[in-house]
């Protein structure tokens, strides 16, 4: 852009020419000098500076912060990544609800705890079975200790009771030699217990006949015939004992019903009074 020149315009008719003032030292010379002909208080033409003599611009305001700008609406809160998924069941976990319900007690447990401590670690299901696992393993653990506390307890409910107890066999079963118990006089007997010589027992079979009727004799007939038959089959089995005042005779024989059903057995056996261990033979 061209600036005119001092001397190319001339102050208006009747006016002094205006002096040129210096810029003041150390002023920027950033353009081209003011027009020193320029009417007083006229704005600087567009591209020019004005230059002045004194603090000819206007105070400064007080620096002030800019606005805080705050986000726009419609965002919602950052994203915040959950827990990462499961991995599947654990195995022991299955294992130890299975050996808990089976009654697997030892398995249940190792397999129940391996599970939790593997569940923990590797993010995996299961958890719940592991201890369905353990809880089932200690209610079979409890309920053999109850059972091995009751049977304790009866075994020496039974150590403390009478002896004289015993397996009870069938009449019909019983065997030369077999030592017995609660020898009754009822009119019936089907079974009597069976006991250990060794024990104390109040009677022992010693020997065993048939009868030989084709119907049945009756009550009367069938004794007089098994009191003789019976004293001398206890002489030839154990003779000591014919003379022994403790040892007295005793004998089964068949009733009507039973003579139906083809029973003609009569069983003879020694009792003794009081009761004795060991066998009357020997």
């Amino acid at each position: 852009m061209n600036y005119p020149s001092p001397d190319s315009t001339p102050p208006p008719y009747g006016q002094q020419p205006y002096p040129q003032v210096p810029p003041p030292p150390g002023a920027p010379q950033s353009g081209p000098p003011a027009d020193p002909y320029a009417p007083y208080g006229s704005a600087p033409q567009y591209g020019q500076q004005q230059y002045g003599t004194g603090p000819q611009y206007a105070a400064s305001q007080p620096y002030s912060a800019p606005p805080q700008q705050t986000p726009p609406g419609g965002y919602g809160v950052p994203y915040q990544q959950g827990p990462p998924p499961r991995s599947g069941t654990n195995g022991f976990a299955i294992a130890s609800l299975i050996f808990g319900v089976l009654g697997g007690i030892l398995f249940g447990f190792i397999f129940g705890f391996v599970a939790l401590s593997q569940i923990k670690k590797r993010n995996q299901n299961g958890r719940g079975m592991a201890i369905a696992g353990i809880v089932l393993s200690s209610l079979w653990t409890l309920a053999i200790c109850a059972g091995v506390a009751i049977a304790v307890i009866a075994g020496a409910n039974a150590d403390t009771t009478d002896t004289t107890g015993g397996d009870d066999t069938s009449v019909h079963s019983l065997r030369i030699g077999d030592c017995l118990n609660d020898l009754s006089t009822e009119d019936e007997i089907e079974e009597l217990p069976v006991v250990p010589c060794t024990e104390l027992h109040d009677g022992e079979v010693y020997a065993e006949f048939k009868l030989t009727e084709s119907t049945f004799p009756g009550i009367e007939a069938i004794e007089k015939k098994a009191d003789p038959r019976c004293a001398d089959l206890l002489k030839s089995y154990a003779p000591k004992a014919v003379d022994d005042p403790a040892v007295d005779t005793y004998y089964l024989y068949p009733t009507s019903e039973s003579w139906a059903g083809g029973d003609r057995a009569v069983t003879c056996i020694a009792t003794f009074d009081p009761a004795r261990t060991g066998k009357l033979k020997g």
